[in-house]
């Protein structure tokens, strides 16, 4: 049987570049490296037992847990990178010193996770899938060795982590992308009509979002844009579209708003082409009497 185009075009020929908080001001590409990278995800799905069970039973399993891995083989030797293999030792203000004290024990502070270690492979037909885990942080042992004619390898195993605050937060993430974009570090914006804290809004009136620049329209979804009524956080019904043309997001109600009535909208996870993450927007205003 002959592979369609698509097919072929999806065959992975060649691992790409491994970024450290990729789409953020402060992102770095990691290396050099050696070996590809591997990239793992296991899982324990529970089967709940019953009386004459013939074996696993579709609609009675659970997933208990999620885990997703990076794993790399670098080269540098810098204590920058050192530092992402050993997230609990500290790193001095002028970069010349890694040193780990008593202070290490305990519960592991947020600055240590990184936002995210972001993984680019190529297919042959030209795009790349990226891999992105988010809250990073490694929890392997560390292991330096000094090869005699020959360089140092340090693995470095990366974690993904769940967010214990936020439920909607990714643990990872894989798409397909055109290139490997890093010359756009900057998140888009948005100008919200109405404008936060606007007051006298017409009761059949639908808002917009309008971006800076183009954006992912996987993200233009109910769950990203979400109006309540902040009297009571009743969320509102209504439909969602997208102009890519004018770069704007509409969110029509389905039936009127009450009058003299608080509201709160609220814009979270959206990204530009190049994956930078929108910061969470929240418009108050009130609707006319």
């Amino acid at each position: 049987m002959a592979l369609t185009q698509q097919q072929v075009e999806n065959i992975q020929i060649d691992y790409g570049l491994v970024f450290v908080n990729y789409g953020e001001t402060d992102q770095k590409q990691l290396g050099p490296t050696r070996g590809g990278g591997e990239f793992v995800v296991t899982k324990n799905i529970r089967d709940i037992e019953f009386d004459e069970r013939k074996g696993k039973t579709k609609g009675i399993q659970v997933v208990d847990s999620i885990d997703a891995q990076l794993t790399v083989t670098h080269l540098d030797a810098s204590l920058e990178t050192l530092q992402l293999a050993m997230p609990y030792a500290k790193l001095d203000e002028l970069g010349k010193k890694i040193s780990c004290g008593a202070g290490a024990l305990g519960v592991i502070p947020d600055e240590a996770y990184l936002k995210n270690i972001t993984m680019f492979a190529k297919v042959i037909g030209g795009n790349y899938k990226k891999i992105t885990l988010y809250n990073a942080m490694s929890e392997a042992d560390f292991t330096l060795t000094a090869a005699p004619k020959g360089e140092g390898e340090m693995p470095l195993e990366v974690y993904a982590h769940w967010d214990a605050y936020d439920d909607t937060a990714l643990l990872y993430e894989i798409e397909d992308v055109p290139s490997i974009a890093t010359g756009d570090v900057e998140p888009p914006t948005v100008v919200t009509v109405p404008a936060d804290e606007a007051a006298s809004v017409e009761v059949t009136s639908s808002l917009t979002a309008t971006f800076s620049e183009d954006i992912q329209e996987r993200d233009i979804s109910d769950s990203n844009f979400t109006l309540i009524k902040a009297t009571d956080g009743t969320v509102v019904d209504g439909a969602l579209s997208y102009s890519s043309a004018t770069k704007t997001a509409t969110f029509t109600p389905a039936v009127a708003l009450d009058a003299s009535t608080a509201y709160i909208w609220m814009i979270a996870n959206i990204r530009d082409k190049a994956g930078n993450k929108m910061a969470k927007t929240v418009v108050n205003f009130t609707t006319a009497v």
